[in-house]
């Protein structure tokens, strides 16, 4: 069976190549009790039906998002850099 992170790696990739860039907010009272929320940049320069579709990818793969985006695991690590983000969360371009 294959780990929430290795599920979520080809949608975090999709996500980043239609331009969102996702990164984990604390919020230890958010409203699912997980204590985290995902925060989206990107959105508003895609076309309303795209911004939906992407809206309902990420709410139902909220965890697999998060396992990927937090863990420090070496194959995490390479996905999100090939998503063209950093282990801060910065694009390559402003790391540099």
């Amino acid at each position: 069976m294959a780990s929430k992170q290795q599920q979520a790696a080809p949608l975090y990739l999709h996500l980043c190549g239609v331009g969102l860039r996702l990164a984990v907010l604390d919020q230890p009272d958010h409203p699912d009790g997980s204590g985290y929320g995902l925060g989206v940049v990107g959105l508003k320069p895609l076309p309303e039906a795209e911004q939906e579709r992407c809206r309902q990818l990420i709410r139902g793969n909220k965890p697999a998002l998060l396992a990927l985006l937090k863990s420090g695991s070496p194959a995490a690590l390479a996905v999100r850099q090939e998503g063209g983000y950093d282990s801060n969360g910065r694009s390559r371009e402003a790391a540099a």
